[in-house]
């Protein structure tokens, strides 16, 4: 659907030897986030995209760089964009 985004994140496990690579490249990755941990092999992906499509050719495009073991969604969230920039009023905020 136009004017929805996606908000999804994404595993992936890499060689310990492109670690430093994978996340050189995930770095420069537009309207993301990524996490990781010393010593561990695994990078957490956090993307804002702007359709399944996207999303799919990102997981294409991460899986054929080089070290990369695999690539696992693990969570996908879409909603419009209009619904995502409305206020949230909580029943314990008088504001």
């Amino acid at each position: 659907m136009e004017n929805d985004i996606h908000i999804v994140s994404l595993i992936i496990q890499v060689k310990p030897i492109y670690k430093n690579d994978v996340i050189d490249k995930v770095s420069a990755l537009p309207r993301s986030e990524y996490y990781t941990d010393e010593g561990v092999c695994k990078v957490v992906l956090v993307l804002e995209l702007d359709s399944e499509s996207e999303l799919v050719s990102i997981i294409d495009v991460i899986n054929k760089w080089q070290g990369v073991l695999s690539t696992q969604l693990c969570y996908h969230h879409c909603e419009s964009i209009d619904s995502l920039q409305e206020e949230i009023h909580y029943a314990n905020n008088p504001a």
